[in-house]
């Protein structure tokens, strides 16, 4: 079990660096992965293709996103009773979790599948693009039992300290992806470029099953679900899950203004936010970091560790935005101009439209960085309510965004939908924090 660790001993600063160090070395190739993923497809089947594909990131993130918070949630509950040093009650919760989450991928991704043609009606989808959109999100959406197992199982390694073989599970996953992208991709098109997506998660999804056993933390495990855990799982789960949905609801309806701009728009802010990788590079990993801390240390009931810990990640959270806006200011056209491939006049509208989107969310990072490091911190709490709340105010800013600002500013009101709402939800999750930590500090000792 050497790559397991536990949070609650060793200095805060040291333990969230190397916890974080493969985390950030993931999102750098994740970003990498998307630059080439995003390339072939813009390059190989050319900007129509490239929009289809990028009409579909907001339904698909609804999706995505909701399957992140669930796993979230399970991860949360897995780390507290790691950190207590309660085995039978990690295995317990981690089996259980395995059944929830075979239930919850069958009712998603069916129920994804059914409605996706209608769904991408709604949003107003050109209809030159729809046929690809709906082909590449029903074959996603039909892979959800592949996407929900490999994000438990990486969440789970996450809990218990174990950072370094999702980052190789995620060097697997991307090797494989852009290998059978290549291959898939002629013969089969949009529905290629789907499949290779699906093959790369199984594989990943088999390396962590591999780590898992060969770690031990299936020894004794019983293959049932268990009555006492169902519901501290979902309470911490389905907040989470609600939450990441509710925030991507505001994303379907930007896309729905957004696509009644255009091709080209479509194109650059789908660009844009498949760069979106880029500004996460730290954040993401800070996050996990974070919330793992705080879990594992409230399971063991350390709260001065838990303060440490925060001022730690303030650290390191205004250290890496200042690094990341440095380089994606200055370099965003060049980095958004390698993914696509067309006409000059095409190209350019569309590079246009990438670059507003791009450099108005890198100038929000700060906001955006305190808002997951705050969240992540209720998280470890054991407080979902919170943060299920925020995606409420990210929701409604959005909302107000394109329904006024667009009247105002035009397409800069759809541009701004999402980093205007960032500053709202971090300050409601910055004061709950202080409050929730007292409560919790109180009750604990």
């Amino acid at each position: 079990m050497s790559q397991i660790k536990d949070m609650t001993e060793g200095k805060p600063l040291r333990l969230m660096i190397r916890f974080s160090i493969p985390l950030l070395m993931s999102n750098v190739l994740q970003m990498l992965f998307v630059v080439v993923d995003s390339a072939i497809i813009g390059r190989m089947l050319g900007v129509n293709a490239f929009a289809s594909i990028g009409a579909t990131v907001s339904p698909h993130w609804l999706v995505m996103s909701a399957v992140l918070g669930i796993n979230q949630g399970f991860g949360t509950l897995i780390a507290q009773r790691f950190g207590a040093k309660d085995t039978e009650g990690l295995h317990k919760a981690f089996a259980t979790a395995i059944f929830l989450a075979a239930a919850f991928s069958v009712l998603i991704g069916g129920t994804g599948v059914l409605i996706c043609r209608s769904l991408m009606e709604l949003l107003l989808t050109p209809a030159e693009l729809m046929d690809g959109s709906v082909t590449y999100l029903s074959w996603l959406w039909a892979g959800k039992p592949l996407t929900l197992g490999y994000n438990l199982l990486a969440m789970t390694l996450f809990a218990l300290g174990d950072s370094k073989t999702p980052l190789r599970a995620m060097i697997i996953a991307t090797v494989v992806n852009i290998v059978f992208d290549l291959i898939l991709i002629i013969p089969f098109g949009i529905a290629g470029v789907a499949a290779a997506s699906l093959i790369a998660q199984a594989a990943a999804m088999a390396f962590c099953i591999r780590a898992l056993l060969r770690a031990g933390v299936f020894d004794g495990l019983k293959f049932r679900p268990d009555k006492g855990s169902v519901w501290p799982l979902l309470r911490l789960a389905l907040p989470l899950g609600f939450r990441n949905a509710v925030i991507e609801v505001g994303g379907l309806l930007v896309q729905r203004y957004v696509n009644g701009y255009g091709t080209e728009f479509v194109a650059g802010v789908a660009a844009a936010k498949r760069m979106y990788s880029l500004l996460m590079i730290a954040g993401g990993a800070i996050e996990v970091s974070i919330s793992t801390f705080i879990a594992q240390n409230f399971g063991a009931k350390q709260f001065d560790r838990i303060k440490q810990g925060m001022k730690d990640g303030l650290k390191l959270t205004f250290g890496s935005v200042v690094i990341i806006m440095a380089f994606a200011l200055p370099l965003g056209r060049q980095i958004l101009g390698l993914l696509i491939e067309g006409e000059p006049e095409q190209i350019k509208a569309v590079l246009d439209t990438g670059v507003r989107q791009l450099n108005l969310m890198t100038l929000g990072l700060p906001f955006l960085y305190l808002l997951f490091l705050y969240r992540a911190a209720l998280q470890g709490l054991g407080n979902t309510f919170i943060p299920m709340l925020s995606g409420f105010v990210e929701l409604a800013l959005r909302i107000v965004s394109v329904l006024v600002l667009t009247h105002l500013l035009g397409d800069w009101g759809v541009l701004l939908s999402d980093p205007l709402a960032w500053p709202f939800a971090m300050t409601l999750l910055m004061v709950s924090y202080s409050v929730v930590y007292r409560r919790v500090r109180r009750i604990g000792e």
